[in-house]
């Protein structure tokens, strides 16, 4: 009886055979050539270690102007025709860094060196630079606490009514020079963060019998600028009053925003990174 099991072995062993050869053939592809680029642009994006030859007469017949930058030269290609830009990276300013924070050069404090870096990154390559950061003694810190001051804040207006000493007592244990801002928000007033019927303007608790009377809606609102007075800060908390808005979210990220751009009102030490407080809770 003929069997075909001999003729299925010998096929597949072909196969095997067949399919080690292109495995190794496709192992030893030019990638730059076989992207079949048509433009330095396309063939500099292809990978970082392709180069084009832009010479005018190279490549006349059957010959790609993208390859290896070995390659192209090994072709003809002059050095200076050769595009193969690179990623760098220039160190533009670079002072020492400081040992302290406070003092009359105070806003010329050094913690991260280098301060200005240029860099020139080629698609798909790859560099690095180093830093340097030191955390100065005596550093000067502005604070600006956003309140979210939506209905469910009620109780807790109570709780911070003497904050900013707390908070200035804590802080004199790492920095001299210590200020404090106050901000509150609650709510974009439109729909559908905020009540916005007519009947609602003036009182957007009407109608809310636990809590029937409060504030009108408002998104930010800039209350003390940065102050080395802490007992302002503990002043204005305490004159504050919640208002009601509809969803969960609130506005703190708007309010946030606000008071980053808003330097001028805020008065922010110019060398400063804000350092922000929100205070939250849950929407009623």
């Amino acid at each position: 009886m003929w069997s075909a099991a001999p003729w299925t072995r010998t096929a597949a062993l072909c196969c095997c055979v067949l399919l080690q050869t292109l495995v190794h053939s496709a192992g030893g592809l030019n990638m730059c050539m076989s992207g079949s680029a048509t433009s330095c642009e396309e063939c500099l994006q292809i990978h970082p270690s392709c180069a084009w030859c832009a010479q005018e007469d190279f490549g006349r017949g059957w010959t790609s102007r993208c390859d290896f930058f070995t390659n192209l030269l090994k072709r003809g290609c002059e050095n200076r025709f050769v595009e193969f830009p690179s990623s760098r990276t220039s160190i533009l300013e670079s002072r020492p860094l400081s040992s302290k924070g406070s003092g009359s050069a105070q806003y010329d404090v050094v913690q991260i060196m280098p301060q200005k870096i240029s860099l020139s990154l080629r698609p798909g390559g790859q560099t690095w630079f180093g830093l340097q950061v030191r955390q100065v003694e005596d550093y000067p810190v502005d604070l600006y606490y956003l309140m979210d001051l939506s209905l469910s804040m009620k109780d807790d207006l109570d709780t911070i009514r003497n904050l900013g000493t707390k908070l200035a007592q804590e802080m004199g244990k790492l920095t001299s020079n210590f200020r404090l801002g106050f901000g509150s928000f609650v709510d974009k007033n439109m729909s559908p963060f905020s009540y916005t019927a007519e009947k609602y303007q003036e009182n957007p608790c009407n109608g809310y019998k636990l809590f029937p009377n409060c504030v009108p809606t408002f998104g930010f609102r800039h209350i003390l600028s940065l102050t080395d007075k802490v007992d302002r800060f503990n002043e204005e908390v305490q004159k504050q009053m919640v208002s009601r808005n509809r969803d969960a979210p609130e506005g703190g990220f708007d309010a946030i925003l606000q008071a980053a751009v808003c330097k001028l009102t805020c008065k922010w030490t110019p060398v400063e990174f804000p350092v922000f407080v929100q205070w939250m809770s849950q929407t009623v």
